[in-house]
Parts: structure tokens; C-alpha cells; sequence
């Protein structure tokens, strides 16, 4: 089989099936977001059962094919499954908006490093934080690492107006919100904040701030955050 075999550490962010008895898995590396063709992955004794799955952080490696984006997976190894995210499906619907921003914004080359970090120290701290605030958490550092880190200090007053443009409280555009000065310290520390509506609040600005820099869609962070709080009844 032709091309450059490639061994990686990889985060799995998706499956799906090419055929009866294959898959395609995305994966992030630390060189960016690739695609694999599993051959025979579901058939009862292939080598591939249960050495893969969303979330798992696997040992990979692949014939990178020079003319395609989807490579042949030659051989995985299970280095950390998560199973802990497997008892709360709260914290896996979260786990599955991390790897679709990371899988979404994620470059290819050297950049990518950073990105998987990211993905990887998320994923793993899922369980020791708060949902809202862990979403918040991720949500600041992928702005940062995509370049346009807003900056939440400078709130003295109930009538500070944040501005979007300039992603700070100094400016002077059009596209302008109010924050609170507990909201303001929420979003610079998410996990000293207890109150969820002050988290909820801190979440609709930076839902609002991603939809300005980043044209993301907004609808499956909202699916998620509501998920996330839907038996504490906070959501409208």
C-alpha cells in the first residue's frame, strides 16, 4: 500500500461507517485533524474492536496518502478511554461540543500542538469541574488560541458596556453589551464562580462574542448548555 506511514497520538472526535463492515474516524493529532478508513473495523475478530471509540486518546498509526485526505489506519492502541464520561451523559454531550470546536477550528501544522493540548486537558478535567464552568473554561482558551482573546477586565459598574469589535470594555463600535462586574470575574474565573445564573449569564456572552469573531453556529452550544442544566430547570 502506498504512502509515508505516520505514527501519532490522536483524540478520537468521530465515527462514522463508510460500509457494512467499515469506518471513517476523525481524529486530532498534535499535526492537526485527520481522517482514517478502518477497513473491516466491525467484523467479529478484527484487530480494530474496542481499540477505538469518541474520546479515547489513542496510539495511531497510518499510511498518510499523498492525493487523498482519507489515509488507511494500519494499527490503534488504546492509551486513556475516558470511562468516567460514560456515567454522565451531561458531561459526554460536553465532551462532544470540545471535540467539534477543536475538530471545527483546529489548523494543520505545528499550530495543531496547541489545539490538542487543549482538547486533551478538557476532556480530562470534565469531571472535576462544574459543566458550565469546564465549558467555559474550554470556550476562552479556544478564542485565545484562535487569536481573538476577548479581555473581561476593566467592569466597574451594573452599566459597563463590553464591545464586541474591539473585545474589551474600552471601545468605540456598534455592537456593544452590558455586563455585571460578577459576570465580568466570572468569565476571567469560571471555577470560583457557585451561582449558575451568574455561569449561564457568563455563557451567553461568550456564546454572543464567538458568533461575532468566529461566524460559528451557535446552535449546538446552546443544544449542550441546555442538556447541562436541563434537570436543574434554569434554561429558558
Amino acid at each position: 500500500m502506498a504512502g509515508e506511514l505516520v505514527k501519532s497520538e490522536a483524540i478520537c472526535l468521530g465515527i462514522r461507517p463508510w460500509s457494512q463492515t467499515s469506518h471513517v474516524v476523525s481524529w486530532l493529532t498534535p499535526s492537526g485533524k485527520v481522517s482514517t478508513l478502518v477497513k473491516g473495523a466491525v467484523r467479529p475478530k478484527s484487530f480494530f474492536l474496542g481499540q477505538y471509540d469518541l474520546n479515547y486518546t489513542c496510539e495511531i498509526v497510518y499510511y498518510a496518502r499523498a492525493r487523498s485526505d482519507l489515509h488507511a489506519l494500519r494499527e490503534c492502541a488504546v492509551l486513556d478511554s475516558r470511562d468516567r464520561l460514560r456515567t454522565d451523559y451531561r458531561a459526554l454531550a460536553l465532551s462532544g461540543y470540545m471535540r467539534h470546536v477543536a475538530g471545527e477550528l483546529a489548523p494543520i501544522g505545528p499550530e495543531a500542538e496547541a489545539w490538542y493540548g487543549l482538547l486533551e486537558s478538557s476532556l480530562d478535567s470534565i469531571s472535576e469541574v462544574d459543566l458550565v464552568a469546564g465549558m467555559l473554561e474550554f470556550d476562552i482558551s479556544a478564542l485565545n488560541l484562535a487569536g481573538v482573546s476577548p479581555d473581561f477586565t476593566g467592569c466597574k459598574s451594573p452599566s459597563s458596556r463590553f464591545y464586541l469589535e474591539e473585545g474589551s470594555f474600552e471601545g468605540q463600535s456598534s455592537r456593544q453589551m452590558p455586563i455585571i462586574p460578577r459576570v465580568a470575574a466570572c468569565l476571567l474565573r469560571p471555577r470560583q464562580e457557585k451561582n449558575l445564573k451568574i455561569l449561564l449569564d457568563a455563557a451567553r456572552v461568550i456564546g454572543v462574542y464567538y458568533n461575532f469573531h468566529l461566524d460559528f453556529s451557535p446552535d449546538v452550544r446552546r443544544s449542550v448548555l441546555k442538556m447541562m442544566v436541563k434537570e436543574k430547570g434554569e434554561m429558558q
